[in-house]
């Protein structure tokens, strides 16, 4: 009886009645889960018993997926190869300098693997009397960098012991390759000591050479889509409804898998003035808008879902996964969908895809000549570079990124095919034996994305064969 009553006046407190048949099967649960259940009820005077049991199969669902995915686990014939645990930090300086320490020691250990000697600390260089006009091997991030009167490249680098200049003459052999190189990149250069400054005459960077990926094995075929962008005014939805129909069609009965590679949903206030942009102007509304879709794709097919930086999560990569009360609606229609950090590897058979919403784009394209304009081809060469620097956001301090105990974003095992998106253009290419993918998007050009400058290709979808690797680009625009 001092349960029941117990029971009552919570209700009552939060402004519920409840029905004795609510009540008979709220008297067989845990008293702690009381308050849990609170939270997950519809506003209503009377709570029936079917609102109960929907309460209690979404607080259960919840429970169950709080506990991080770990290497290694198989979800729905997906496996997780590497996925963000255990995130949330501080945000203190130390811990900033710790993540840059960890992505400094882990790259110098490729360079060093590849070199197959040690470099030289640059403390020990420069402290040294004797090695002016020695040729010698260092490796260094790169903290800064410009060209001189004479063309000449100058780049202050660094390690653990401090830090050096570092010169490519203008006509040396390696002076286009340098031009490249941004900052905060991880070099290997050999060159002549002289005077407190390092001529270079060679140099490499982590890079995949000799690092070819032999093909998994997997049969059938995953459709690779991002920034779908629901609730936006300019969300195509003809395109994406040709796409689902697609889907259900005989063409498309071996697609066994569709990966959603960030922003399905356009999001609240993420850029300045969205809401003039905006069809649906509550973030709830934009995933039930979704979750019509999602029901209508076959169900033998597995959907893995990542955030990008248009879902309602914290900014900051990695990304945690899309927090529950967002995902209901898709669960509902769903309950076997794959709701992953961003970013995450996973593994179909023995194909390892690494999924990315690729926010580091804007700062690839921005910093590093010969990718401009934003076409199909440069989306491409753009995504190399994450590859050759072995990093996801390689240049510091462009857009957030969490000092967590562990760096994610480190290309630290290869892939079999990097997924990317965010730039609205797609592309599709391979590198050193890496399948590259950039999914475009389902959306049509905004005023936004207009001033930047960017011709989006719409209704594109790259559907992956995972027995022979190859890639065919589906055109749903018409």
């Amino acid at each position: 009886m001092a349960q029941q009553v117990e029971i009552v006046r919570k209700f009552l407190g939060r402004g519920y009645n409840i029905s004795p048949e609510a009540l008979a099967l709220l008297m067989e649960q845990d008293i702690g889960e009381v308050d849990s259940l609170l939270d997950s009820i519809p506003d209503k005077p009377v709570i029936e018993l079917h609102d109960l049991e929907e309460a209690l199969r979404r607080m259960r669902r919840r429970v169950e997926r709080q506990t991080s995915y770990a290497t290694g686990e198989v979800l729905e014939g997906v496996s997780i190869v590497k996925s963000p645990t255990n995130l949330g930090v501080k945000g203190s300086p130390e811990e900033f300098v710790e993540l840059m320490r960890k992505r400094f020691q882990f790259l110098k250990s490729v360079l060093m693997s590849k070199n197959g000697i040690d470099p030289i600390p640059i403390s020990n260089l420069l402290n040294s009397t004797s090695r002016n006009g020695d040729r010698v091997l260092v490796v260094g991030m790169v903290l800064e960098k410009r060209v001189l009167r004479d063309f000449s490249i100058r780049m202050e680098i660094d390690d653990e012991t401090g830090s050096i200049p570092v010169v490519f003459k203008k006509g040396s052999r390696y002076w286009d390759k340098a031009d490249k190189i941004p900052v905060d990149s991880v070099i290997a250069v050999k060159g002549t000591f002289v005077n407190g400054k390092l001529y270079a005459d060679t140099f490499r960077i982590p890079d995949l050479n000799g690092e070819l990926v032999r093909p998994g094995s997997a049969s059938g075929r995953v459709a690779l889509v991002s920034d779908i962008h629901m609730g936006s005014k300019y969300f195509n939805e003809e395109a994406f409804g040709r796409f689902v129909r697609w889907l259900n069609s005989d063409q498309a009965r071996d697609v066994k898998y569709l990966v959603i590679c960030g922003d399905l949903v356009d999001g609240i206030g993420v850029y300045p003035n969205q809401e003039e942009e905006l069809k649906i102007s509550d973030v709830y509304k934009q995933f039930q808008l979704a979750s019509g879709f999602l029901e209508r794709i076959p169900k033998d097919i597995k959907v893995v879902y990542i955030p990008g930086n248009h879902e309602p999560v914290r900014q900051a990569e990695p990304q945690p996964v899309v927090p529950e009360e967002y995902l209901d609606p898709l669960l509902e229609v769903r309950p076997d969908l794959i709701p992953l950090p961003n970013p995450t590897m996973i593994g179909i058979g023995d194909i390892r895809i690494l999924v990315y919403h690729g926010r580091s784009l804007n700062a690839i394209f921005k910093h590093i000549p010969g990718l401009q304009p934003i076409r199909p081809e440069s989306v491409v060469e753009a995504m190399k570079w994450i590859l050759r620097l072995r990093h996801l956001a390689p240049i510091y301090g462009e857009h957030p990124i969490a000092p967590e105990s562990e760096d994610w974003l480190l290309v630290d095992q290869i892939p079999h095919v990097l997924h990317v998106g965010h730039i609205h253009v797609y592309g599709v290419g391979e590198y050193n034996g890496v399948k590259i993918v950039n999914s475009g998007t389902f959306e049509n050009e905004t005023p936004y994305i207009k001033s930047l400058g960017i011709e989006v290709t719409v209704g594109k979808a790259p559907i992956l064969n995972l027995k022979s690797m190859e890639i065919e680009v589906k055109d749903f625009s018409s």
